[in-house]
């Protein structure tokens, strides 16, 4: 038992005996209370924004990040390292879990939680299958086909037209951004969230997307980013730490100031 616990076991993680406490403010409307295990290693202090006016005039336009197709206010990061029992050279931490926090601005009016669903999906898809090839992956998938299809024809196999589809999305598959055609609908602390998963199957990463709304113009996402280093989605620590998500999810909490001073 000792030994498999030297060989498969692992060190820090998420510990939920010891946690940290932080709220912020979205739009002077809304609180964003978080109740989350410490992060490990401890993540250091320094300033950060506590109030974010979203609705105000340009202001997300003009403080947006962008990372593949996502434009975003970042909020909160936190993070949850693994490690190996016996420390083995040139190998570092067996991977990590991340919590990013963000508000993000939907292409259009959203009035329910399965129209945000919706929508996040459809800009997703539509972003990485667009004709227009550009910045940040744009078009990626589009980059993919064109690349596959010329490839095929400097071949002297002649290929059929569902040769060339099974092997284009083959290609998409492993290097591209597949579509994602389906969330699921979860209640955490009385607000409703829809969920879904990005990846192919780069068993590198892997993100649990979480999104609720805050009003028909801007949703809260809770991403959670599970990256392998020199190990992989079948070890102890993987599981433990992608079983963790729900429980994690449990420690974000959402008040709509408004509605309590109207009570």
């Amino acid at each position: 038992m000792l030994i498999k616990k030297l060989l498969y076991g692992y060190r820090g993680g998420v510990n939920f005996k010891y946690f940290s406490q932080e709220f912020y403010t979205l739009d002077e409307k809304i609180k964003v209370d978080l109740n989350l295990p410490i992060c490990n290693p401890i993540k250091p202090k320094k300033a950060k924004l506590v109030n974010y006016p979203l609705s105000s005039s340009d202001w997300f336009e003009n403080n947006y990040n962008q990372i593949l197709h996502s434009k975003y206010i970042p909020i909160h990061e936190a993070y949850w390292f693994y490690w190996p029992v016996i420390p083995v050279p040139f190998q570092g931490e067996l991977g990590n879990l991340r919590l990013n926090i963000t508000a993000s601005k939907a292409m259009s009016p959203v009035s329910n939680i399965d129209e945000l669903g919706l929508i996040i999906l459809k800009e997703y898809n539509e972003y990485y299958n667009s004709p227009v090839i550009g910045k940040y992956f744009k078009g990626h998938n589009v980059k993919l086909a064109n690349n596959m299809n010329q490839e095929l024809d400097r071949r002297a196999t002649k290929y059929s037209r569902e040769e060339r589809e099974d092997l284009i999305a083959s290609c998409i598959f492993e290097s591209g951004f597949p579509e994602i055609n389906h969330f699921e609908k979860n209640n955490v602390n009385g607000i409703k969230w829809v969920r879904y998963i990005e990846g192919g199957s780069d068993v590198m990463q892997k993100k649990y997307v979480y999104a609720t709304l805050l009003n028909e113009e801007f949703y809260l996402l809770a991403n959670f980013t599970l990256d392998t280093n020199m190990s992989h989605s079948g070890k102890k620590w993987y599981k433990d730490a992608e079983a963790s998500i729900p429980r994690l999810m449990e420690g974000i909490n959402l008040e709509f100031l408004d509605v309590i001073e109207k009570n």
